[in-house]
């Protein structure tokens, strides 16, 4: 029945189908469809490109392993990312924490050299009042704008209230806005 229904939105779950006959192409599909989605992601997770990659493999290792277990209660995108930040999570419990870094989950499209010297300031000032938010805040944002989760999916991965993530969503918003007039940024 779950099926059924993510089946109607979810255009993973063919692919999903092929990882769990063992078809190594799916997977690949599977990786292609959301690998760069969840490496972004983790690098803001854990401000660690090389850290985030190990993550990500491991997450994809272990969507091979588990597929045959997805119980089709979220969008296996949503399933992905839940992997994705329990891997993180445990990996940070081994290490000290560092801050987050996006420098690599931002990126600026092709403007002319004013414009992409004005984004660039822009997402500096960003990044900079991103380190200032509480860490459940700046995930959540992260998760949201960055990613493109809704609030919803959101929820899902971190294993929270639609509500919280709403909550803790707009709290950021506003403390990004506050340190953003203090600085003088954007």
């Amino acid at each position: 029945m779950a099926e059924q229904r993510y089946q109607t939105f979810d255009p993973d779950i063919p692919i999903m189908r092929g990882i769990v006959a063992g078809d190594m192409r799916a997977l690949d599909a599977l990786y292609a469809r959301h690998g760069g989605a969840l490496l972004s992601f983790l690098i803001a997770r854990l401000g660690d490109r090389q850290s985030a990659e190990e993550v990500l493999q491991d997450t994809m290792m272990a969507a091979w392993r588990e597929a045959h277990n997805f119980r089709h209660e979220s969008s296996i995108r949503t399933w992905l990312f839940v992997i994705a930040r329990n891997r993180a999570t445990n990996l940070q419990r081994k290490h000290k924490p560092q801050l987050t870094l996006l420098d690599e989950a931002i990126s600026a499209g092709d403007t002319g050299p004013l414009e992409k010297v004005e984004r660039n300031a822009a997402a500096d000032a960003v990044r900079g009042a991103l380190h200032h938010l509480p860490p459940q805040q700046r995930e959540v944002l992260v998760l949201v704008f960055y990613n493109q989760l809704t609030p919803s999916e959101a929820a899902d991965v971190l294993g929270i209230s639609d509500g919280t993530v709403k909550s803790r969503l707009h709290r950021a918003k506003e403390m990004l806005r506050r340190i953003l007039r203090q600085q003088g940024g954007i």
